[in-house]
């Protein structure tokens, strides 16, 4: 039992401080991140999982204190090519590499940061994060509003233009009937006329004489009965 816990104690980090704390005011870690490997003290730790939901931090030992053993400080994640503990960030590939990683495997010339500069440099980048995403979100609002305007405009320019057709036919109907109503104006005043003139024309005995339908015959040389112009009475009667 001694053995397992002497071994459990060379494996944990040398002071088992917070990453993102300032290095003179760095409190103890109650957490690693099985996700990125920083190690958390309790306000970062939260804070942390309130950004990160879909990450996991690992504490200490279950068990312990209720046994009555001394709660070890905790394991940072190590190296699975080295076994060495993770104490470097790689920008290039955006990795946590142990020291040997950057001096002798594949991340040498590569640009390298402490965690604590990644951990910020990664807040920084949330927030630009957010910001841009509340931007779009907030030009996407923008844009559908827009849309939407246009529509409620198309739909009133459907509605004045139907209201205006609607309003142009009544007026054509209304000139017509105007147009009606003065050709039976005309008519109503032409028949007074004629029944007024009607009521004054005189009666028929007072008309003048009606005209001989059969003239009188012409006069002839001689009462002769017969037409000068006639052959049969040239050379008188039979």
């Amino acid at each position: 039992m001694a053995s397992a816990k002497g071994e459990r104690a060379e494996e944990l980090p040398p002071d088992g401080t917070c990453d993102v704390c300032e290095p003179d005011e760095a409190q103890s870690a109650v957490g690693v991140c099985e996700e990125c490997g920083f190690s958390f003290c309790q306000p970062h730790a939260e804070e942390h999982g309130q950004k990160y939901a879909a990450h996991r931090l690992r504490g200490p030992a279950s068990g312990r204190e209720e046994a009555g053993e001394e709660a070890p400080k905790l394991e940072r994640k190590k190296c699975e090519e080295h076994g060495q503990e993770l104490n470097l960030y790689c920008k290039e590939h955006e990795k946590i590499i142990c020291v040997l990683c950057a001096v002798t495997g594949t991340h040498r010339q590569h640009q390298l940061i402490t965690l604590d500069e990644a951990y910020q440099a990664m807040r920084v980048t949330r927030s630009e994060m957010k910001l841009c995403v509340q931007q779009e979100f907030d030009t996407v609002r923008q844009l559908v509003c827009e849309e939407e305007r246009k529509a409620l405009h198309l739909v009133d320019l459907q509605e004045a233009v139907a209201t205006a057709h609607v309003t142009e036919v009544l007026a054509e109907i209304n000139i017509h009937m105007a147009k009606l109503m003065t050709e039976m104006a005309e008519i109503r005043r032409q028949l007074n006329t004629f029944n007024e003139l009607a009521l004054l024309k005189p009666e028929s005995n007072d008309e003048e004489p009606r005209a001989n339908p059969f003239p009188p015959a012409s006069p002839s040389r001689g009462n002769r009965r017969y037409d000068d112009k006639d052959p049969s009475s040239a050379n008188g009667p039979c």
